[in-house]
């Protein structure tokens, strides 16, 4: 009998996650981040919001920094890098992405932007944008160089073409347009991939 309950144990704890359970907290963790700031939020807001008891979060992250950058990062990155045989179109894949996640998520809001939040954390809170770096912008830079890598091989793209300035480009010219209040369509998109474009082609 021993044996038997030990192993139903091992099975329990080796059940895989929820993954209903997870896009619940991380999405109730960013609509509550964006409407209260990081400083007010707690477990206990995101627990009531997505529907779940604290100890299901606590079993997944050890506090609030690291449920943050969590939800932070589901929103940022790319499930999959384009690939669609061109620089431009996998370009514009990541224009796409960043215009309906990226910028809506990080500058558009309630009480607080995401953006906002990490910045004036910076000094109570080092060690969320410092994870914020390392999870969320180091990773994103990861995805976008395997980009520049494919179109290095097909020859579209000179070798010395540097990853890091054109990635500023491109998430930089949707964040200003943001901040600004301009609209972006598909012809802005288009337009903006074809400037890069035809700055880096033409070097």
């Amino acid at each position: 009998m021993a044996v038997k309950q030990k192993d139903k144990s091992q099975r329990a704890r080796g059940r895989p996650r929820s993954a209903e359970a997870d896009r619940a907290i991380t999405e109730a963790t960013m609509k509550l981040l964006m409407e209260l700031g990081f400083s007010n939020l707690t477990i206990e807001a995101v627990a009531a919001e997505a529907g779940v008891g604290k100890t299901t979060i606590y079993r997944r992250w050890a506090g609030k920094t690291e449920l943050v950058i969590a939800a932070m990062s589901n929103t940022m990155l790319l499930d999959e890098v384009p690939n669609t045989g061109s620089l431009r179109g996998d370009l514009r894949g990541f224009h796409e992405h960043q215009r309906h996640g990226f910028s809506l998520r990080l500058l558009a809001g309630g009480g607080s932007t995401l953006i906002g939040t990490v910045l004036s954390e910076k000094e109570r809170n080092p060690e969320l944008i410092d994870t914020f770096r390392r999870l969320v912008t180091d990773r994103r830079r990861e995805q976008f160089k395997i980009v520049i890598d494919r179109a290095r091989a097909r020859g579209e793209i000179p070798n010395d073409t540097d990853p890091d300035y054109l990635a500023a480009a491109i998430f930089g010219s949707l964040v200003a347009r943001t901040l600004a209040g301009m609209p972006i369509s598909d012809e802005v998109i288009d337009q903006t991939v074809d400037y890069l474009l035809n700055g880096v082609l033409k070097r």
